[in-house]
Formats: C-alpha cells, sequence, structure tokens
C-alpha cells in the first residue's frame, strides 16, 4: 500500500540547487555520501568516516550540486574546480595532467538515492538534471576538461546519451568495483 506522503513524493518535481560545504544542507549531503558510498556501496571504508559523513579536502574547492524532490534528497554530484591540491584522479591513476589545469575540472561523488533508483522515470530525471548543471558550472567556470572515475555501465550510459567521453588509463578497482579513469573535452 502507498502511503499518501508516498504518492506526493513520485508526483513532486526534482529540483536542482548548488550548494557550498557551508551550507546547512551539506551536512545532509556528506551523511548521503557516507550512507551509499560506504553502507550501500561500499566503495570507502566506513571506519573512515566515525561521524557517519563522507568528506574530503576537495569539498572546500567543489561546487556541489543537489537534487530534492520535495524535502527528500535524491541526487547529488561534485565539481572540483581548479584549486591549489590538484584534482583527486591523479593521486588514483598514472595519467598525464593538462597543461592547462586552470580549464580543467572534475566530478565526483555522482549518486542517487537508493529510492529513487529503482523509480525509473525519476531516477533518469534526477540523472539528467544533475548533468545539466554540471554542464552549467563548467560552461560559467570555463572548463575545457572534465575529468572522472567511471564504472563501465556509467561510461557506457553517457556515451549513449552522446558525451565522449574517453578512458585515458588503466581501469582499476580502486573503490570496490572496475573504474576508468575518463576525460570529456570541452
Amino acid at each position: 500500500m502507498i502511503l499518501f506522503t508516498e504518492m506526493w513524493l513520485l508526483k513532486t518535481k526534482p529540483q536542482v540547487e548548488r550548494i557550498l560545504v557551508n551550507d546547512a544542507l551539506f551536512s545532509k549531503v556528506a551523511e548521503m555520501r557516507y550512507k551509499i558510498y560506504c553502507e550501500e556501496m561500499g566503495f570507502l571504508e566506513k571506519k573512515k568516516y566515525s561521524d557517519d559523513k563522507e568528506t574530503d579536502e576537495y569539498d572546500g574547492s567543489s561546487v556541489h550540486v543537489v537534487v530534492k524532490v520535495g524535502n527528500r534528497l535524491g541526487g547529488y554530484a561534485r565539481v572540483i574546480l581548479p584549486n591549489g591540491k590538484g584534482l583527486p584522479i591523479f593521486s588514483h591513476f598514472d595519467i598525464p595532467e593538462e597543461k592547462d589545469m586552470a580549464h580543467s575540472c572534475e566530478v565526483s561523488r555522482l549518486m542517487i538515492s537508493k529510492y529513487y533508483r529503482r523509480k525509473t522515470e525519476t531516477r533518469r530525471e534526477i540523472f539528467s538534471l544533475l548533468v545539466t548543471e554540471i554542464q552549467k558550472i563548467a560552461g560559467e567556470n570555463d572548463i575545457h576538461s572534465v575529468y572522472a572515475v567511471v564504472e563501465d555501465w556509467l561510461l557506457e550510459s553517457l556515451n549513449k546519451r552522446g558525451y565522449s567521453f574517453g578512458v585515458i588509463g588503466e581501469s582499476t578497482t580502486i573503490f570496490n568495483t572496475v573504474n576508468y579513469p575518463v576525460i570529456l573535452k570541452i
């Protein structure tokens, strides 16, 4: 039996917004990242996050894209902008850095909550909103190269949608699954 609140959530249009680490919503985002990356997927070790919030040193130099369905977090992605620390992809893969890192970013922690992963139409809408907002952020920041680490199914899905991500290094199982370092030239 579907509860009234669940019916309302199914009919509520997902909304996208950008936040920074000092935004009150970021705490909920960090909890979502922990739940998905540590508990559900096992990509990261739970014991490294004693407060049940997954954060790292790149959060402060990132734009955080959140998709909300009503008051519920539906999806999330992080765009790590050019910064003094570089991009994390280069610490995990033996790949050459761009000559002009001032025009490069990395998209990471792209996720959709478990509740919406099972609802195909809403999942697609959340994914589309995340990708569209990431494109806007790249354009606003004069980004020419977008890096990411993706699983094979996501790489295939992105390429089917017309995004020409190229594999730029050997695959690895760094996040408990086979992942590829990829780049999208804009």
